[in-house]
């Protein structure tokens, strides 16, 4: 049995809802989705790696309280405001950096159910993309980690000499913007299953023919519900992220 970045290869078939395994095989290219933050795992890639980059004086760290506000108030903005910390970073050097932190410091509260079902889909052919609000470069190593095939987030803008604005690029891959850039690459393809944990997932996961609420909290499991969607509820020793108990 081996180990890379705190999963094991292995299979624990019991894990996936009965309802994941009546998905049949994949025989038309249609779609498995999966965000990432607070799905795959519990935690939030996007904040955990810009902190220690902070924490490593490699980007500047006076903005985090503005961010964290911004964030709860405006998920979709938050999520393009954290991209200003990496202003004036090559995307070689960012992509270092984020190779380094996966590798040694990373330490994801996987989600094992989900895990298994990302494997189990794949094992039926269906092509496993994820599909989040985090940076895209923040994401890029989970394609050695998991069969993930496609990674699409929020695109970081660069200039000519790929030096990074600050700014996004083309649509925002939050919310609406989630549902909408999915749509904008795949076309009519078909998304056979998409997982997701709050609000910012609802869009894409109504483009999907079965979808999976991982962990939700109160007001989006109701909504989850009411959409027909299975719930995986969350467990006694949840604890939710900062962010989102932040108070004035």
């Amino acid at each position: 049995m081996t180990s890379i970045y705190g999963l094991t290869d292995k299979r624990r078939p019991e894990l996936v809802p009965d309802f994941v395994g009546a998905i049949p095989r994949c025989e038309d290219g249609a779609l498995a989705i999966f965000d990432a933050d607070g799905t795959l795992w519990v935690d939030d890639v996007a904040d955990d790696f810009t902190t220690w980059m902070i924490d490593q004086g490699l980007v500047p760290g006076e903005n985090w309280t503005n961010y964290m506000r911004i964030y709860r108030d405006d998920h979709p903005a938050g999520c393009r405001y954290l991209l200003s910390f990496y202003e004036g970073m090559t995307l070689e050097e960012l992509g270092g950096h984020v190779y380094t932190w996966w590798r040694d410091h990373a330490h994801r509260g996987w989600v094992d159910e989900v895990v298994e079902v990302v494997r189990h889909l794949h094992d039926k052919g269906y092509p496993i993309w994820v599909v989040s609000g985090t940076p895209t470069e923040f994401l890029l190593p989970l394609k050695r980690m998991l069969p993930v095939e496609v990674v699409v987030g929020m695109d970081f803008e660069v200039d000519g000499d790929l030096v990074i604005t600050g700014k996004h690029a083309g649509i925002s891959c939050a919310g609406e913007g989630k549902a909408e850039k999915l749509v904008d690459i795949v076309g009519d393809r078909p998304v056979r299953f998409a997982a997701g944990n709050g609000s910012l997932d609802g869009p894409m996961m109504k483009l999907a023919e079965a979808a999976w609420s991982i962990y939700p909290n109160p007001e989006f499991d109701v909504y989850s519900r009411e959409q027909g969607w299975a719930v995986l509820p969350r467990p006694a020793d949840f604890k939710e992220e900062e962010k989102f108990l932040l108070e004035d």
